[in-house]
């Protein structure tokens, strides 16, 4: 099977999930990642979809239904299987290290984070809108959240606090100013077309580094 050539499509391709898919049906799914980033999910078509992808209409509904079961067919995945792998990833080869300073715990997770986000910026967009739309789907995507992450984050700050390296804050006070902080920058970047630049990533790190390390 020749592989198209979609960068959205590379975290598919990588988990194997486009095994045993026709390239017609895997030219719908890169033109309605396409579409659905674009538009909003409400807001797209699936004749446009189809038009993008350079292929009847009715290929669309005999292999996906409709557009909902085209939109899972690119969330789902990412939910059950891709978004925990992510995870477990992070979790194994940043989160596992002993870091000596705040500086240098901060710039290997948000660089690392930042770079997973802009390699599939498309895909995380569209999950991310199901979530702030879905309740059901945001209730079940909380409760499965690995629990190893939080616990390696506990883990990290305790570490940091023992070094002199963090404010002697509760952790979930902490975790709560790094996610707001970080995820102002992800939202902006997603939805409202803010650049995810260097100097952007490095203010970043600079202003929770200033909020996070104890006054003397």
């Amino acid at each position: 099977m020749m592989m198209t050539t979609n960068d959205d499509l590379q975290l598919f391709r990588d988990a194997h999930i486009l095994d045993g898919l026709t390239d017609k049906q895997i030219s719908i799914l890169a033109a309605a990642i396409d579409v659905f980033a674009a538009n909003g999910y409400a807001n797209s078509s699936t004749k446009e979809i189809a038009r993008r992808a350079g292929v009847a209409e009715g290929n669309i509904f005999s292999t996906f239904k409709n557009k909902r079961g085209l939109l899972h067919a690119i969330i789902d995945p990412v939910r059950q299987s891709l978004f925990p792998q992510a995870m477990d990833e992070l979790v194994k080869y940043k989160l596992a290290v002993k870091y000596t300073t705040l500086r240098e715990f901060l710039d290997n997770i948000i660089r690392d984070r930042i770079g997973y986000l802009r390699a599939n910026s498309k895909v995380i967009k569209i999950f991310v809108s199901e979530l702030f739309y879905d309740q059901d789907m945001r209730s079940q995507f909380v409760r499965k959240f690995p629990v190893a992450y939080w616990l390696q984050f506990d883990r990290q700050f305790h570490h940091l606090k023992r070094l002199g390296q963090l404010v002697n804050w509760k952790n979930g006070e902490i975790g709560e100013v790094m996610s707001g902080i970080i995820g102002e920058v992800f939202l902006g970047y997603l939805f409202f077309g803010q650049p995810l630049s260097d100097a952007t990533v490095q203010r970043t790190i600079d202003t929770l580094v200033t909020v996070l390390t104890p006054r003397v």
